[in-house]
């Protein structure tokens, strides 16, 4: 299965006696063309669009997956595959290994890990459980949960609110804002404010389009509108509002810091605390857990191609800087920090394909043209 979800389930425990005798297909299943479709279906889910075919053709229509239910969530009935124009698909790789298969008539139990490889890193770490089943002749998936590395972390920076659509909508904030997607933060940001007047973290995606547009009277109006809801906070959430004190770096560091303190795993601190961060060695060890857990995160990888950058390790920072572009390849963003890279590598002509891609994808980006101009 491919990943539809940040992260999958820690455990399988299946009761096969639901499956037991319930084929129409005489032929049982052995163990070699099990290994070899698991294997197989796993290592195609590369290349984009030509990925997209062979992966629903291995699902079956009856096909029950579970993303992360040590999260408290339920198993999802599999609803067809829609429209995918295969922009998940994104890898150079993947590695399968099978540890083991019980077979049982016309279905198995598969357990195995699956790698996902980008630019030589490794985005995705995931062991899983499966049952494949024949149906009409060819073999498919048709119960599917997995663990990620990724699900070791729970320490973030979680709303306190009651509305679960607003907990979905304040990550999308946040991500938004990650990506520097400021006007599209800046609106998630309205409609939490209006949906809920007495969250302080609703404001976020205003306080960053504000301070980016240079809006000072907006920003004080939201930053005082987001301190005086900081009551029922907590103290992560507090020292994250107390941030945006521009006013004085040295203050917004120490509430980053302190916010650390209580949302330990939490990339979206990680990241602006390593902005802060002069020291460029202190600021990629600053990012390098949310990494270790998030290595597909476009901001963490961006923000570790600058520092890596500053640190002069050119080659590590092309490595997170193509892995940002090639999870999000419509990003603006992405291609004006890789044009930052070819640029101060010295390869010109790069920089400016890119820095002239980052504003064709947002025409506000002025200053990536302005940057290939200068070329």
């Amino acid at each position: 299965m491919k990943k539809n979800s940040a992260i999958w389930a820690l455990a399988l425990l299946i009761t096969m006696t639901s499956f037991i005798g319930s084929s129409q297909n005489a032929k049982d299943l052995t163990e070699k063309e099990v290994r070899t479709f698991v294997t197989n279906s796993l290592k195609n889910q590369v290349g984009y669009e030509a990925a997209v075919k062979d992966y629903y053709e291995a699902l079956s229509k009856n096909l029950v997956y579970w993303f992360n239910p040590v999260w408290k969530n339920k198993p999802v009935q599999y609803k067809g595959p829609g429209i995918d124009n295969g922009s998940s698909f994104y890898e150079d790789s993947v590695q399968a290994i099978i540890y083991d298969v019980l077979l049982m008539g016309d279905y198995a139990n598969v357990m195995g890990n699956a790698k996902s490889y980008v630019a030589g890193a490794i985005t995705t770490d995931r062991n899983f459980s499966c049952v494949v089943t024949r149906e009409d002749g060819k073999l498919k998936y048709i119960r599917f949960m997995g663990a990620d590395h990724s699900v070791l972390a729970s320490n973030f920076l979680w709303p306190t609110v009651a509305v679960k659509s607003h907990e979905d909508a304040y990550f999308d904030m946040r991500d938004a804002m990650l990506n520097l997607e400021n006007d599209k933060a800046l609106k998630i940001s309205d409609s939490l404010v209006s949906l809920d007047g007495s969250w302080a973290l609703a404001h976020l995606g205003q306080l960053q389009n504000y301070y980016m547009t240079d809006n000072r009277e907006k920003f004080t109006e939201s930053y005082n509108q987001a301190v005086s809801k900081l009551g029922n906070a907590t103290l992560a959430e507090k020292h994250v509002i107390l941030s945006y004190n521009t006013q004085d770096a040295e203050v917004t560091k120490y509430h980053l810091e302190q916010a650390l303190i209580y949302a330990a795993d939490d990339q979206f601190i990680r990241v602006y605390l390593a902005y802060a961060e002069k020291d460029a060695k202190k600021a990629i060890q600053i990012l390098l857990p949310s990494w270790d857990r998030f290595p597909e995160n476009g901001a963490v990888n961006n923000m570790l191609g600058y520092k890596f950058m500053d640190d002069g390790q050119m080659e590590k920072a092309k490595q997170h800087f193509e892995i940002y572009l090639r999870v999000y390849p419509k990003s603006a963003n992405a291609h004006d920090s890789y044009g930052d890279y070819y640029a101060k590598a010295g390869d010109k002509a790069k920089a400016k394909e890119m820095y002239l891609k980052a504003y064709e994808l947002d025409k506000k980006f002025t200053t990536s043209k302005e940057k290939a101009a200068k070329l």
